[in-house]
C-alpha cells in the first residue's frame, strides 16, 4: 500500500530539523512554522455549454517579514492546500537564503486546465483575481506563473487586477 506524501508535513519536518540545528528560539520557530495568512475560496465559472461550475482556489502567504510575498499560481487537478502551504514556505526560505527582500506565497486552483476551453480558462483566471484582488499587488503579494498557467493566463490576471 502506497501512501501519498504530505508536502506541508515534509516542509515542517525539514524546518524543525534546521531549527533544532540552529537552536532557534521557540517563539520564532512557532511563528515561522505556519503561514501568516491563507485564503480559500470558490470560483464560479460559466462554462461554454451554459452550465455553472465551482472551482476551489487558494492563496497562501507564508511570511512577509522580509517584503511582499511572491510565488506562482498552479492550476492542477491534484492541487491541495497542503501543497500550496509547503511551496509558499519553501519560497520564503529561498528568498531569505539568497537575500531577496521578498516573502513566500503560492496559489492554486484544483483544475486540469487542458480540459477547459480558452474562454473557460479566461473566466476562471479572472475569477481567481476577483477573489484575491484586495490581498495581492506590488506591496503585498506578487503572483507569478507556475504549473498549468501560461503567459496568456498571466496577462488575463494582470488585466483583471
Amino acid at each position: 500500500m502506497s501512501t501519498k506524501t504530505n508536502a506541508f508535513q515534509m516542509a515542517q519536518a525539514q524546518f524543525d530539523h534546521v531549527a533544532d540545528l540552529l537552536a532557534l528560539d521557540p517563539q520564532v520557530r512557532e511563528f515561522l512554522r505556519w503561514p501568516l495568512r491563507e485564503y480559500h475560496f470558490r470560483i464560479p465559472v460559466r462554462m461554454d455549454d451554459g452550465s455553472m461550475r465551482l472551482f476551489e482556489g487558494f492563496r497562501v502567504q507564508h511570511n512577509d517579514s522580509r517584503g511582499p510575498n511572491k510565488g506562482g499560481i498552479r492550476f492542477h487537478p491534484d492541487e491541495t492546500a497542503d501543497t500550496v502551504r509547503a511551496l509558499a514556505m519553501w519560497m520564503t526560505w529561498k528568498c531569505a537564503v539568497v537575500d531577496i527582500p521578498l516573502g513566500g506565497g503560492k496559489g492554486g486552483v484544483i483544475v486540469d486546465p487542458a480540459t477547459l476551453s480558452p474562454g473557460e480558462k479566461e473566466r476562471l483566471v479572472r475569477g481567481w483575481v476577483q477573489q484575491m484582488w484586495k490581498n495581492i499587488g506590488p506591496r503585498q503579494d506578487v503572483p507569478a506563473p507556475d504549473v498549468g498557467t501560461t503567459p496568456q493566463m498571466m496577462g488575463w490576471m494582470m488585466d483583471e487586477y
